[in-house]
């Protein structure tokens, strides 16, 4: 049986090496890559296929993991990082299938990157009683029973457009020439409508009422 190529992003190398050694231990798994640029690690990705991407959570953003998605469809992503970090239920509704905790040994790291290798997702407690929670949410505010389309404007359908493609503020602004404060309060306006209180729930609406494909440019 072939080993399965990961690819790693982090930070620092020095942080990376140990966990790189770690998995080709045992001729398990062939480390393909260690990137701490995220220019680089794009070529790299596109170059070599690898089976896996490990990515630091504080390596990349929700844009970074949607593009990753968009260039590599075959290559499935495992987060490492910490439980509390705020935008990891934004990074897993872009396209992580996976996630476990940093600050173990190596070894601990290489266990789990197998236990995905073999299931294709990883979601440990407490993070799928997170994710959990975040679906029953989404099922009983947004489900069948729940609202029809919300009347949002034109203006506000296009910034909500926007927000799934994992575009920032200052992004959307810039392609629509308004400022940042302006967007902001659009943005606020689509959270309001929708009943949603942060991004990756607006996100995830959007698709689940077909408002993804609806919007157009005004």
């Amino acid at each position: 049986m072939s080993a399965v190529s990961v690819l790693l992003l982090g930070s620092r190398r020095s942080t990376l090496e140990p966990l790189a050694l770690a998995l080709v231990t045992g001729r398990r798994f062939d480390v393909v890559g260690i990137e701490t640029d995220r220019s680089r690690f794009w070529a790299i990705a596109l170059d070599c296929g690898a089976d896996i991407a490990l990515v630091e959570t504080n390596s990349v953003d929700v844009s970074a993991v949607r593009e990753l998605v968009r260039v590599c469809p075959d290559t499935r992503i495992m987060l490492i990082g910490n439980p509390g970090d705020p935008q990891l239920i934004d990074l897993l509704v872009a396209g992580a299938d996976g996630f476990f905790t940093r600050d173990v040994a190596p070894e601990l790291i290489v266990e789990a990157v197998r236990m995905f290798g073999e299931s294709g997702v990883l979601l440990p407690s407490p993070l799928s009683r997170l994710v959990l929670d975040r679906l029953r949410y989404l099922e009983e505010h947004f489900g069948a029973a729940g609202i029809e389309h919300p009347p949002l404007g034109k203006r506000e359908a296009l910034v909500l457009r926007m927000l799934t493609t994992g575009a920032t503020n200052r992004e959307i602004a810039k392609s629509l020439d308004v400022s940042v404060s302006t967007v902001k309060n659009q943005v606020a306006a689509v959270f309001k409508k929708l009943g949603a209180s942060n991004r990756s729930e607006a996100v995830a609406l959007a698709f689940r009422l077909g408002l993804a494909e609806e919007t157009e440019k005004v």
